[in-house]
Protein backbone atom coordinates (compact mmCIF):
# COMPACT_ATOMS: atom_id res chain seq x y z
CA UNK A 1 0.00 0.00 0.00
CA UNK A 2 1.58 3.23 -1.19
CA UNK A 3 0.72 6.49 0.61
CA UNK A 4 0.56 8.31 -2.73
CA UNK A 5 -2.09 5.83 -3.89
CA UNK A 6 -3.99 6.35 -0.66
CA UNK A 7 -3.95 10.14 -1.03
CA UNK A 8 -5.01 9.89 -4.67
CA UNK A 9 -7.90 7.53 -3.93
CA UNK A 10 -9.14 9.54 -0.95
CA UNK A 11 -8.83 12.81 -2.86
CA UNK A 12 -10.75 11.32 -5.79
CA UNK A 13 -13.48 10.18 -3.42
CA UNK A 14 -13.63 13.39 -1.35
CA UNK A 15 -17.31 13.95 -2.13
CA UNK A 16 -18.21 10.49 -0.80
CA UNK A 17 -16.03 11.02 2.26
CA UNK A 18 -17.73 14.34 2.98
CA UNK A 19 -21.17 12.75 2.56
CA UNK A 20 -20.28 10.06 5.11
CA UNK A 21 -18.80 12.69 7.44
CA UNK A 22 -21.83 14.99 7.24
CA UNK A 23 -24.23 12.09 7.74
CA UNK A 24 -22.53 11.05 10.97
CA UNK A 25 -22.37 14.64 12.24
CA UNK A 26 -26.02 15.22 11.34
CA UNK A 27 -27.10 12.12 13.22
CA UNK A 28 -25.05 13.17 16.27
CA UNK A 29 -26.88 16.51 16.27
CA UNK A 30 -30.19 14.64 16.16
CA UNK A 31 -29.18 12.42 19.08
CA UNK A 32 -28.09 15.47 21.09
CA UNK A 33 -31.45 17.13 20.39
CA UNK A 34 -33.29 13.99 21.47
CA UNK A 35 -31.23 13.76 24.67
CA UNK A 36 -32.18 17.37 25.45
CA UNK A 37 -35.87 16.62 24.90
CA UNK A 38 -35.69 13.56 27.15
CA UNK A 39 -33.88 15.53 29.86
CA UNK A 40 -36.58 18.22 29.71
CA UNK A 41 -39.32 15.62 30.04
CA UNK A 42 -37.55 13.94 32.96
CA UNK A 43 -36.96 17.30 34.67
CA UNK A 44 -40.67 18.07 34.32
CA UNK A 45 -41.48 14.66 35.81
CA UNK A 46 -39.17 15.34 38.73
CA UNK A 47 -40.90 18.69 39.28
CA UNK A 48 -44.32 17.06 39.26
CA UNK A 49 -43.17 14.47 41.78
CA UNK A 50 -41.72 17.19 43.99
CA UNK A 51 -45.00 19.09 43.83
CA UNK A 52 -46.83 15.86 44.71
CA UNK A 53 -48.84 15.91 41.49
CA UNK A 54 -48.72 12.14 41.13
CA UNK A 55 -51.52 11.79 38.60
CA UNK A 56 -49.87 14.27 36.22
CA UNK A 57 -46.50 12.61 36.86
CA UNK A 58 -47.88 9.21 35.91
CA UNK A 59 -49.53 10.60 32.78
CA UNK A 60 -46.29 12.25 31.66
CA UNK A 61 -44.71 8.80 31.47
CA UNK A 62 -47.17 7.89 28.74
CA UNK A 63 -46.96 11.20 26.93
CA UNK A 64 -43.88 13.45 27.03
CA UNK A 65 -41.38 10.90 28.33
CA UNK A 66 -42.48 8.11 26.01
CA UNK A 67 -42.44 10.47 23.05
CA UNK A 68 -38.97 11.78 23.91
CA UNK A 69 -37.64 8.25 24.41
CA UNK A 70 -39.03 7.09 21.05
CA UNK A 71 -37.43 10.12 19.39
CA UNK A 72 -34.10 9.19 21.02
CA UNK A 73 -34.40 5.60 19.80
CA UNK A 74 -35.06 6.78 16.25
CA UNK A 75 -32.09 9.15 16.25
CA UNK A 76 -29.86 6.39 17.62
CA UNK A 77 -31.07 4.17 14.77
CA UNK A 78 -30.04 6.89 12.32
CA UNK A 79 -26.63 7.13 13.97
CA UNK A 80 -26.22 3.37 13.74
CA UNK A 81 -27.04 3.51 10.03
CA UNK A 82 -24.58 6.37 9.44
CA UNK A 83 -21.88 4.41 11.26
CA UNK A 84 -22.60 1.35 9.09
CA UNK A 85 -22.18 3.56 6.01
CA UNK A 86 -18.89 4.89 7.39
CA UNK A 87 -17.59 1.35 7.86
CA UNK A 88 -18.78 0.37 4.38
CA UNK A 89 -16.91 3.35 2.92
CA UNK A 90 -13.73 2.31 4.75
CA UNK A 91 -14.18 -1.23 3.42
CA UNK A 92 -14.50 0.08 -0.12
CA UNK A 93 -11.30 2.10 0.29
CA UNK A 94 -9.50 -0.97 1.67
CA UNK A 95 -10.70 -2.97 -1.32
CA UNK A 96 -9.52 -0.29 -3.73
CA UNK A 97 -6.12 -0.15 -1.98
CA UNK A 98 -6.03 -3.95 -1.81
CA UNK A 99 -5.28 -3.93 1.88
CA UNK A 100 -6.90 -4.98 5.14
CA UNK A 101 -9.71 -2.90 6.62
CA UNK A 102 -7.54 -2.27 9.69
CA UNK A 103 -4.84 -0.73 7.48
CA UNK A 104 -7.24 1.55 5.60
CA UNK A 105 -9.26 2.61 8.64
CA UNK A 106 -6.77 5.06 10.22
CA UNK A 107 -6.08 6.64 6.82
CA UNK A 108 -9.76 7.36 6.23
CA UNK A 109 -10.46 8.34 9.84
CA UNK A 110 -7.68 10.93 9.72
CA UNK A 111 -9.74 12.82 7.13
CA UNK A 112 -13.11 12.57 8.87
CA UNK A 113 -14.10 15.69 10.79
CA UNK A 114 -16.76 13.83 12.76
CA UNK A 115 -14.09 11.86 14.62
CA UNK A 116 -12.04 14.85 15.71
CA UNK A 117 -12.42 15.79 19.39
CA UNK A 118 -14.86 18.61 20.01
CA UNK A 119 -13.12 21.72 21.23
CA UNK A 120 -14.76 23.97 23.77
CA UNK A 121 -14.66 27.64 22.73
CA UNK A 122 -12.14 29.77 24.57
CA UNK A 123 -13.28 32.78 26.56
CA UNK A 124 -12.29 35.07 23.69
CA UNK A 125 -14.14 33.05 21.04
CA UNK A 126 -17.20 32.73 23.28
CA UNK A 127 -17.25 36.49 23.93
CA UNK A 128 -16.95 37.20 20.18
CA UNK A 129 -19.81 34.79 19.40
CA UNK A 130 -22.02 36.42 22.06
CA UNK A 131 -21.23 39.87 20.66
CA UNK A 132 -22.17 38.72 17.12
CA UNK A 133 -25.41 37.23 18.43
CA UNK A 134 -26.33 40.37 20.36
CA UNK A 135 -25.53 42.55 17.34
CA UNK A 136 -27.71 40.33 15.12
CA UNK A 137 -30.58 40.43 17.65
CA UNK A 138 -30.28 44.23 17.70
CA UNK A 139 -30.41 44.36 13.89
CA UNK A 140 -33.48 42.13 13.81
CA UNK A 141 -35.23 44.24 16.44
CA UNK A 142 -34.43 47.44 14.52
CA UNK A 143 -35.78 45.97 11.26
CA UNK A 144 -39.00 44.90 13.03
CA UNK A 145 -39.57 48.45 14.30
CA UNK A 146 -38.67 50.17 11.05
Amino acid sequence: MDMADTDTILTTRTAELETVDHAVMGEVVGVAHAIGDLRKALDALEGLLGERQFEKAAASGYQEIASAFIFLQRTLGGLQSAEANRHAFISSIAEELQCAYEDAEPLVEARLQCLKPRQEPTGEKLAAAKARLNRRIGEMAASDQG
